[in-house]
C-alpha cells in the first residue's frame, strides 16, 4: 500500500508566531509538545499506465495529528486550531492523482509554469477567500501560519490535480517548504516590477534542474483587471531583468480555484490591480527530496518534441529533459576518467569561446555545446570557469540573494554529469575558496552520478570558507549518500554559521532513513535559534522514522 511522508510541522511554540501573538501565551514547550503535523507528500507506487491507484484516507493518516498535552493558545488563534481540530479526514477515498502528460512537462521545461484546477465547489474557494480577508482586517498578514489559519487549504494542497502536477515535476516524495504567504494586492495599487524570488533564508545557485518550485492558488475569481500575477514565459533560465523582459508577459487570471505550479526562477510580479475588490493569492513553495531515475509523470514518449520547444535554448532543454527521465549522462557521454591524464587535456582553439559580448540566451547555449564536447569541452568549460569564478565574484557578492558559484560555464559542467566529475575533483582542490565552493555546487547539481566525490565533499564540510562548506552540505543531499551522514550531523550541531546548519538539515531529511545515526543531532537541532533550520530538521526527522 502506499505510505505517507511528513513534510511540514507547524508549531505555535515558533517565533515565527511572534508577530501576531504575545510571548506570554505560549508557556508550554516540551520538546514537541504541540504539532500540526501535515501529511501531504506521499511515497507511491506507480502503476503501469502511469497513474497513481485512490489514496484511502485513514491508510495515509490524512494530513494532520494534534498533540494537545499542555496546550494553552492566546483566544485569537484557538479559534484556528480548534476549526483544525474539528477537521477530520474525509471517509471517502481521494480520487487518483492528476498526473501531467509528456507535452506538459515539455511545456513545463520551456515555459516555466503550468497551470491547473482544484476543482471544489466555489463555496470552499470563497469560505478561504473570506476567512483571509478577516485574518488580514484583524490580526494582519499571518505570514507562514496561513496554513494553520485556514485549515481548509490542506484539502487544496491535497488535491489530486495539485499533487499530481508537483509529483509530475518535483517526483513522489516532494516536501512543502515551511515558508508560505498569502499577498493581497488591494484596490488600485500598482503592480510590481518583475523579480526572482529569494530562496528562503538561503542563497542558492539559480540551477536550471527543477528542485525547487511554487503553487500559486486563487481563492477567488481574478481577470486581468483585478491584478493577477503576470509571469514572463521561458524567463525562468535567466538572471537578468533586461533579458527576461524580452519575454511577452503573460497575465495568470483564472476562476476561483486556479493553482499555477512554476519553476521557482521563473520571473513574475503581481500586476495593477484596478478594480475596488481586494486580490488574495496564497503560495507555497516545494522542495525535491530525491533525483530522479525514471519520469514521475505520465509518461508515453521519452523524446524530446522540438516543435514544443522553439530556438532559443535547444540544447538546455533537451538537457533538462533528459535528466528529468533519470539519464545517468547527459552530455558528456564519454568516460572523462579514463580519457583524462591529469590536466593533459586541453583545449582547442575551436572550443575556447570567449563568453564577453554574449547575450545570455547565446552563452547558455554555448556552455551546452561545450558539454556535449567530450574530455575537450570539459577542459574548455573548466578553464571559463576557472576565470569567470574569479572575475564574477565581486559582482556576484554584491548582489542580493546570489551566491558566488552563479556562473554560466557551471551548467555546462552539471550538463556533463559524471564526464565533468574528475575536472570538478581538481577545483574542488584548489588554493581559491571560489573555485571550491563553484566545484561543490556544481557536484550537487550533477547529483546521483556523481557519487565518487562523496568522500572529498565530506572533507569540505570542514573548509575554512562559509561558501564552500554551505555548498558542499548541499550537494551531499542531492548525491543522497549515507556515508556523509556523521559529518552532516556534526555541522548541523557545531558549525557557526545558520546557512550551514540549514543546509546540512535539508541534506539529512534528503536522505532519509539512511541517516538515522543522526537523529540524536536532529533532535537538538529543533531548539536551533534559526526557524528553517529546525523546520528541516522535524522534516528529516519525520522522514527517518516515518513507517
Amino acid at each position: 500500500m502506499f505510505s505517507a511522508t511528513t513534510i511540514g510541522v507547524v508549531t505555535p511554540s515558533d517565533s515565527r508566531f511572534s508577530n501576531l501573538l504575545p510571548s506570554a501565551g505560549w508557556s508550554w514547550i516540551a520538546g514537541v509538545s504541540a504539532a500540526v503535523v501535515w501529511l501531504i507528500s506521499f511515497s507511491l507506487a506507480s502503476k503501469r499506465d502511469g497513474t497513481f491507484g485512490p489514496l484511502n484516507c485513514q491508510d495515509l493518516r490524512i494530513r494532520h495529528v494534534i498533540l494537545t498535552n499542555t496546550l494553552r493558545l492566546p483566544n485569537r488563534f484557538s479559534s484556528s486550531c480548534q476549526r483544525l481540530a474539528n477537521h477530520p479526514p474525509p471517509e471517502q477515498e481521494l480520487p487518483e492523482m492528476k498526473l501531467l502528460n509528456d507535452s506538459q512537462m515539455q511545456e513545463f521545461i520551456v515555459n516555466g509554469y503550468v497551470k491547473v484546477n482544484a476543482a471544489f465547489t466555489p463555496a470552499f474557494h470563497e469560505s478561504v477567500r473570506a476567512q483571509a480577508e478577516e485574518i488580514f482586517s484583524t490580526t494582519g498578514n499571518p505570514g507562514n501560519d496561513i496554513l494553520p489559519a485556514i485549515p481548509q487549504l490542506a484539502d487544496l494542497l491535497t488535491h489530486p490535480a495539485v499533487t499530481g502536477a508537483l509529483t509530475s515535476i518535483l517526483g513522489p516524495g516532494y516536501a512543502m517548504h515551511p515558508h508560505r504567504h498569502c499577498h493581497l494586492t488591494p484596490p488600485r495599487q500598482e503592480g510590481q516590477r518583475h523579480h526572482q524570488d529569494s530562496y528562503e533564508d538561503d542563497q542558492n545557485v539559480r540551477h536550471h534542474r527543477t528542485r525547487w518550485a511554487m503553487a500559486f492558488y486563487y481563492p477567488q475569481d481574478v481577470n486581468v483587471e483585478m491584478g493577477p500575477t503576470s509571469v514572463l514565459p521561458a524567463s525562468q533560465y535567466y538572471t537578468s531583468r533586461d533579458q527576461a523582459e524580452k519575454r511577452e508577459e503573460v497575465l495568470l487570471s483564472g476562476d476561483a480555484g486556479a493553482v499555477t505550479i512554476v519553476h521557482y526562477d521563473l520571473w513574475h510580479r503581481a500586476a495593477t490591480n484596478h478594480t475596488d475588490r481586494n486580490r488574495y493569492m496564497i503560495k507555497f513553495l516545494f522542495c525535491r527530496m530525491a533525483e530522479p531515475t525514471a519520469p514521475g509523470w505520465h509518461s508515453t514518449n521519452p523524446s524530446w518534441s522540438e516543435s514544443a520547444a522553439g530556438e532559443e535554448l535547444p540544447r538546455l532543454w533537451r538537457s533538462v529533459w533528459n535528466w528529468y527521465l533519470g539519464n545517468e549522462l547527459s552530455c558528456g557521454s564519454q568516460d572523462a576518467a579514463s580519457q583524462m591524464n591529469g590536466s593533459a587535456v586541453r583545449t582547442d582553439d575551436a572550443l575556447r569561446v570567449e563568453s564577453r559580448g554574449l547575450s545570455e540566451p547565446e552563452q547558455m547555449e554555448d556552455v551546452y555545446r561545450l558539454a556535449s564536447q567530450g574530455p575537450k569541452g570539459s577542459a574548455a568549460l573548466t578553464e571559463r570557469l576557472s576565470r569567470e569564478a574569479l572575475e564574477l565574484l565581486d559582482h556576484n557578492q554584491a548582489a542580493q540573494h546570489t551566491n558566488p558559484s552563479q556562473l554560466f560555464s557551471g551548467y555546462g559542467l552539471s550538463a556533463q554529469g559524471a564526464a565533468a566529475v574528475p575536472y570538478l575533483l581538481e577545483l574542488l582542490r584548489s588554493e581559491d575558496w571560489p573555485l571550491r565552493a563553484a566545484a561543490a555546487d556544481i557536484l550537487g547539481d550533477v547529483g546521483r552520478p556523481a557519487g565518487n566525490a562523496v568522500p572529498f565533499l565530506v572533507d569540505s564540510l570542514a573548509d575554512d570558507s562559509e561558501w564552500v562548506r554551505r555548498n558542499a552540505a548541499e550537494a551531499l543531499g542531492n548525491i543522497g549518500s549515507a556515508e556523509s551522514v556523521p559529518q552532516l550531523a556534526r555541522l548541523l550541531v557545531k558549525d557557526s554559521c545558520h546557512f550551514v546548519r540549514h543546509n546540512a538539515a535539508l541534506s539529512l531529511a534528503k536522505i532519509g532513513r539512511d541517516a538515522d545515526a543522526a537523529s540524536s543531532s536532529l533532535q537538538k537541532a529543533l531548539d536551533d535559534t534559526n526557524l528553517y533550520v529546525r523546520e528541516n530538521a522535524r522534516l528529516a526527522l519525520a522522514r527517518i522514522h516515518m513507517e
